[in-house]
């Protein structure tokens, strides 16, 4: 699983086959079709359905840490500009690629990577509910940071910088600012 969500992140699904997945992994290839009897679409199903686990774990025990919502969606935004930083501009959007070649040819990966990202959504929209945005408002707010970070790694990747993922923790730092503010008027 480890090993096929690191080449989907790095090639997508397109450029990632099950010899390389079983190459890479060390895995026997009848453990695969063994656990995976639908195969590739399985397998990358299951990926993804743990990435996106681990991605929203990740999000919310950040957000857990920080009593300021401001403060927290900075901490996730810095640590992830931090991981960005040593994976050599690779890595930071496990599910962006899956989602973009495969949502309009494969409805099991599409609803998988969908449900991924609702996940982080929803653990941003909870912490922003907590520190009193109103429900509709924390909803349109997580759905914008999560769209942000996802738009700024592939612009970081494709600059082989992490100025847009800086440029992005400004602007987000700054709107949620100004609607705590407008929410205290």
């Amino acid at each position: 699983m480890e090993t096929t969500s690191r080449l989907l992140e790095r090639q997508g699904y397109h450029g990632t086959g099950l010899n390389q997945i079983v190459r890479e992994s060390g895995a026997p290839r009848g453990s695969l079709y063994y656990y995976f009897p639908e195969g590739k679409e399985a397998l990358v199903a299951a990926a993804i359905a743990e990435q996106g686990d681990r991605m929203r774990s990740f999000t919310a025990t950040i957000l857990s840490e920080i009593e300021d919502a401001v403060e927290a969606v900075d901490r996730v935004v810095e640590r992830l500009i931090e991981f960005f930083s040593v994976s050599e501009h690779c890595g930071g959007a496990p599910l962006a690629a899956v989602a973009l070649e495969t949502s309009a040819s494969s409805a099991r990966l599409r609803t998988t990577c969908a449900d991924a990202y609702k996940g982080l959504i929803d653990a941003f929209a909870q912490k922003l509910t907590q520190a009193g945005y109103p429900l509709q408002q924390a909803q349109a707010l997580a759905t914008t940071i999560v769209a942000s970070i996802e738009g700024a790694v592939i612009l970081s990747r494709t600059q082989q910088s992490t100025s847009p993922m800086e440029q992005v923790r400004a602007a987000l730092r700054t709107l949620l600012t100004q609607a705590r503010a407008k929410r205290q008027d």
